[in-house]
């Protein structure tokens, strides 16, 4: 057998791509406005489509239940169990939709820790696998899974993934390079869980909405006189990268994208920068 005789070149594949942001930023309709969209909800997020077009609404998937016990202490309902069933489903059953949307894997995330933690019969994930925060290394290792389900949805049917995430704060600490603590945007869970999703991912993007401050004051000191308030321009944009971005340290792309994108009302910028939707439409 010779390796080399299989060498071939790489053909354009369906992206995986994760998009950040905060409540009301977008996220759920930039999702539906990738091809032929499911959305799997572990949210209750799916009412911007109610004043949608009928023939432009994606599918949507019943939501993820969240797990519970009945008063024996057994487990009756697992978010887990269900979740692979769903991707099971997809990946085994002959359908049309073009694209997986996960809605948002922040809360799949606070689910898995519910499950992880009544199963061990603790108030919190912390306290869970054993305690000193080992349920937290769990939770990661069922979204490693959850990934990995995906991988096989996309090879298996040629669909793009596309994870939608909470933003959070996170603060940077002890870096050899920093003299000093620093705080980024991020993912809103677990380090362990979150660097899973940036790793894993084509593209990390973060969907802001512009603002400003206005009416903010100084004297000729440089010092504050009058405290300004933070204003919405209105306008939606895409960070891409971290390069040159102050605070985005996770945002990444492999496709060559401008550092910002624009993001206008009903419109998917993101599929133009990606070959391989291109390559399907043609």
């Amino acid at each position: 057998m010779s390796y080399l005789s299989k060498a071939k070149k790489p053909v354009p594949k369906p992206p995986m791509i994760t998009i950040v942001g905060t409540p009301g930023a977008g996220k759920t309709s930039l999702g539906a406005m990738f091809p032929n969209a499911i959305i799997l909800p572990t949210e209750d997020g799916t009412s911007v489509f109610e004043n949608w077009d009928d023939e432009i609404q994606p599918a949507v998937l019943p939501r993820l239940p969240k797990s519970s016990k009945d008063e024996a202490g057994n487990m009756t309902r697992s978010s887990s169990a269900v979740l692979m069933q769903i991707m099971d489903e997809l990946i085994n059953t002959d359908h049309e939709h073009k694209t997986l949307v996960v809605d948002s894997v922040t809360s799949l995330d606070g689910l898995f820790g519910h499950e992880i933690a009544l199963r061990d019969g603790v108030n919190t994930v912390a306290d869970a696998s054993g305690g000193f925060h080992k349920g937290y290394a769990e939770v990661a290792s069922w979204h490693a899974d959850f990934i990995y389900k995906c991988e096989q949805l996309r090879a298996v049917k040629k669909m793009a993934i596309v994870f939608l995430a909470h933003s959070g704060v996170k603060k940077i600490r002890n870096r050899p390079d920093a003299a000093a603590d620093y705080s980024v945007f991020s993912l809103d869970m677990d380090n362990q869980s979150l660097s899973i999703y940036v790793s894993q991912c084509d593209a990390v993007l973060y969907l802001e909405k512009e603002e400003f401050v206005s009416g903010q004051e100084t004297n000729k000191k440089g010092q504050t006189t009058k405290f300004g308030r933070v204003m919405q321009t209105g306008v939606r944009k895409l960070i891409t990268t971290g390069d040159g971005k102050v605070g985005y340290v996770n945002a990444k792309n492999r496709y060559n994208m401008p550092v910002e994108i624009e993001v206008e009302l009903g419109a998917n910028p993101i599929t133009q920068y990606i070959k391989f939707f291109n390559t399907e439409q043609k």
